[in-house]
């Protein structure tokens, strides 16, 4: 695992940093840090997943970088961002402030209340009120597993992206016969 100490070390950054921006939604912005502001924090990162692997093509790859690899390194990357986030989320809620549960469950009731007519009219009535239903039962584990899982769908589709963009394959010498 020593060769992939740069995606790791790249990958717990992010995480750390996404919690931070975590933090800064919730307490100093007051807004919902689950809602459409957190597309805004793909940026952190898909900025470091680019350095991270840039910096560890140069170093293990001598240069060179197959997609194979870069989408590998980065499918690593991911993992590590999001577990960290979500974990580091979960810590926070469990044992802080799990305020933020119950500010996420009333952001989307009310979004839910706006648009109501338009719900029951394209779901029905029913499937409504099973939906609100679901969104009051929201728990701590809920949110930090679907932190997990939308970090994880984002970073996979930045790390096909930057594997794209870094990808440089080796070139092949031929002996010639002089």
């Amino acid at each position: 695992m020593k060769r992939y100490t740069t995606i790791l070390n790249g990958g717990s950054l992010a995480g750390a940093l996404a919690f931070a921006l975590f933090l800064i939604f919730y307490k100093l912005m007051a807004v919902n840090p689950f809602g459409g502001i957190k597309f805004i924090g793909l940026v952190i990162p898909a900025g470091l997943m680019y350095l991270s692997m840039k910096k560890y093509k140069e170093i293990e790859g001598e240069g060179f970088l197959t997609y194979g690899k870069g989408f590998l390194s980065g499918i690593l990357f991911t993992f590590v961002y999001s577990s960290l986030s979500a974990m580091l989320i979960y810590l926070f809620g469990y044992t802080v402030d799990a305020g933020f549960v119950e500010f996420f469950i009333t952001d989307n009731l009310q979004t839910l209340g706006e648009g109501k007519e338009q719900l029951i009219k394209f779901l029905g009535e029913d499937t409504y009120k099973e939906m609100l239903n679901e969104m009051k039962s929201i728990s701590l584990e809920d949110l930090a597993w679907s932190d997990f899982q939308s970090k994880t769908i984002g970073g996979f589709i930045i790390a096909l992206i930057v594997a794209a963009i870094l990808k440089q394959k080796p070139p092949i010498f031929t002996e010639s016969e002089e």
